[in-house]
């Protein structure tokens, strides 16, 4: 009688270069046969290399490996048909270059935010319609009337913090925030874009 054997297979992992990449690294593996199911863990179905950055694993070759060492077995894949593998080198990073690296990014988008707000501000003439609204408030006209400007200036900060769920913990902890869901979409679309472009280069 077959064994089954499921697999739940990885859409992305991270291994070093010069390293073999097995079964165990890219999917989690379950059989009632302990012993074969540790066999297939660490079965090999390929290497890393340290020129290349990116590889790209097909699930039809997992089951043919899987099928050469043992012929006698029923296999359910979940997941991904395709597997990214990214190479990389877990080095540590030096704190300092880290520091400048994210220093220098922040430094970057305040001076860049900043002078977005200010070309906005400048193209709706924010500046006029604050006078108005305090003239149709209090009858009086004035040119910069502080009493507007403070809290609108305060209210912008504030509202962008709170936006980004810097301020309100309590609201949904498992809630993710605009940036993270942003962040996610970009990271989702590259992740295709390599696939797509490392499955070209290997053809």
């Amino acid at each position: 009688m077959n064994l089954e054997l499921f697999l739940q297979v990885e859409p992305k992992v991270t291994i070093k270069p010069n390293s073999q990449i097995k079964i165990k690294d890219i999917a989690s593996v379950f059989c009632k046969d302990i012993k074969l199911e540790q066999e297939i863990k660490e079965l090999i179905i390929g290497e890393t290399n340290d020129f290349d950055n990116n590889k790209v694993i097909s699930v039809l070759s997992i089951i043919k490996n899987i099928k050469n060492m043992n012929n006698n077995i029923n296999i359910v894949i979940h997941g991904s048909p395709e597997i990214l593998i990214h190479i990389k080198d877990y080095k540590k990073e030096n704190n300092l270059y880290k520091f400048l690296k994210v220093f220098t990014v922040s430094i970057l988008l305040f001076f860049g935010a900043s002078i977005a707000i200010i070309n906005f501000h400048d193209d709706v003439n924010m500046e006029e319609s604050l006078s108005t609204i305090n003239y149709i408030v209090t009858g009086v006209e004035k040119q910069n009337p502080l009493i507007l400007t403070i809290p609108y200036s305060l209210g912008l900060g504030v509202g962008m913090v709170a936006f980004f769920q810097r301020v309100f913990k309590k609201k949904k902890k498992n809630e993710p925030s605009p940036l993270q869901l942003e962040m996610h979409s970009y990271e989702k679309n590259i992740d295709d874009y390599i696939l797509d472009a490392t499955k070209h280069n290997s053809d």
